[in-house]
């Protein structure tokens, strides 16, 4: 008998996705794991008003990722944040539209809608995960239900290793409050990644420093950069949030 196909989903700003020490170590330690497809997806439009416009173009984080995933085995980049965003604001005037929000849970529906065959997971940073956990997005309850409350939290390997399996007093709060039990795991499983650091796509942003950037970058991504003469290399600092916490207020 089949399974249905397990996707994890990894919404992130992506600007600009990180190298192994980030958003490409992410991307492979969830690829390595027992899902059929990794699906990285940018976020098309700020949550927050007042950064939206402020962000690169979604077709340049786009392009990036593609540069970024494309070796590893089982990671897609998707459009569909784009595509809800359309499909929304059909009929919509352009005041209308600038107005219009569109969060995690209404990409969730479109994608279930969409794809009912499809067992979908999302992978969250531990303070985002946190976040979502004590309310803090739109439909925090819909978002689980949509996923079946199957949901990746990763962090980093703490240093100190005070915390029992790197998981935190308060994360494991939230993960004890809404996973469901089953007979061989929790719906809400907690990571830590080896290769993940403290790297941060904001502090790619504001660098000009040749040598940094090689150690936060892939070397293609980096290079489409440079072409291109983005953020501190020629158009200033575009804003944003740190790696896992990209994606507030869903």
């Amino acid at each position: 008998m089949s399974h249905h196909k397990r996707v994890c989903l990894f919404g992130t700003s992506a600007d600009p996705p990180t190298g192994e020490g980030g958003h490409l170590g992410i991307a492979r330690h969830l690829a390595s794991m027992d899902f059929d497809e990794v699906r990285i997806l940018p976020v098309y439009r700020h949550m927050f008003g007042n950064k939206r416009g402020k962000q690169a173009p979604f077709q340049a984080r786009v392009d990036m990722c593609r540069i970024l995933f494309k070796e590893v085995p089982k990671v897609v980049v998707s459009e569909a944040e784009r595509i809800c965003f359309e499909k929304a604001s059909e009929g919509l005037e352009e005041q209308q539209k600038q107005s219009l929000r569109i969060g995690t849970a209404d990409l969730l529906e479109m994608l279930a809608n969409d794809e009912p065959e499809i067992d979908f997971t999302l992978a969250l940073g531990s303070d985002t995960f946190i976040d979502l956990a004590s309310g803090k997005w739109r439909r925090t309850e819909d978002v689980f239900k949509l996923v079946g409350y199957r949901m990746v939290v990763f962090g980093r390997i703490p240093e100190d290793g005070d915390n029992k399996n790197g998981v935190s007093e308060a994360l494991q709060e939230s993960i004890t409050k809404w996973q469901l039990v089953g007979p061989t795991q929790s719906s809400i499983r907690a990571i830590q990644i080896p290769t993940l650091t403290n790297v941060s796509s904001s502090v790619v942003r504001r660098s000009t420093n040749e040598i940094s950037l090689k150690g936060m970058l892939a070397s293609d991504v980096l290079e489409y950069i440079q072409q291109r003469r983005m953020y501190s290399l020629g158009e200033g600092d575009t804003g944003g949030d740190r790696l896992g916490d990209e994606r507030v207020n869903g």
